[in-house]
């Protein structure tokens, strides 16, 4: 499963980007009438494996925008890469929006549009195929998109926890093209490598 959340030592090593999601203006019934404020969804990511998403209200967009920063940061994970797609086929749902996300070979670049586009490009994904399903409510879109990511399994760890190598269970070396001196592998990825529950596509 994705490492969840950075410390702040890490983040302030980081260069991040962040990108608006969503922007909503809302109005508050109140006694003296309707206070207009906004809903802002934010994703942010180092464009590396980090990636974080954040709702943020305020008065004013820009201070919305801010919030969802900060509260994007608070829930940055590390996905677990293979070279630049992802190591397996995952699913996941959020209210009415389900979200599926699969490998691809090198050089297909991203098929998927809007939140999950810019969720999974910050997250340092550059070949990936992704189908969404059910409700095009931006916002579950996102935190299905996000959700699933948190349910990706490093295939070392679950190579581990079997007492076998990576090797012996891929046929081949899986590794992130960041932050290791190996280069990305040049095959082509999988659909289905590792026998892992909950990969129901």
């Amino acid at each position: 499963m994705a490492e969840l959340k950075e410390s702040r030592d890490e983040l302030a090593g980081m260069e991040l980007e962040d990108r608006v999601l969503r922007v909503d203006r809302v109005r508050k019934t109140v006694k003296g009438g309707r206070i207009p404020s906004s809903r802002v969804m934010v994703a942010v990511g180092d464009g590396r494996g980090r990636i974080g998403i954040g709702m943020g209200k305020a008065r004013q967009a820009p201070d919305a925008i801010r919030k969802g920063i900060d509260k994007a940061k608070k829930t940055m994970i590390t996905v677990p890469l293979d070279g630049l797609t992802i190591p397996h086929p995952i699913h996941a749902k959020v209210g009415g929006a389900e979200i599926l996300l699969k490998p691809a070979s090198r050089g297909t670049g991203i098929i998927a549009g809007g939140a999950v586009r810019h969720i999974v490009e910050l997250a340092g994904i550059r070949d990936i195929l992704s189908k969404s399903l059910g409700s095009q409510n931006v916002l579950n879109r996102a935190k299905a998109c996000f959700a699933a990511l948190k349910l990706l399994q490093d295939p070392e760890d679950v190579a581990r926890r079997r007492g076998k190598s990576v090797r012996e269970m891929t046929g081949r070396e899986v590794h992130s093209a960041y932050g290791t001196s190996k280069p990305p592998s040049e095959e082509p990825v999988p659909e289905i490598e590792l026998d892992m529950d909950g990969d129901d596509m």
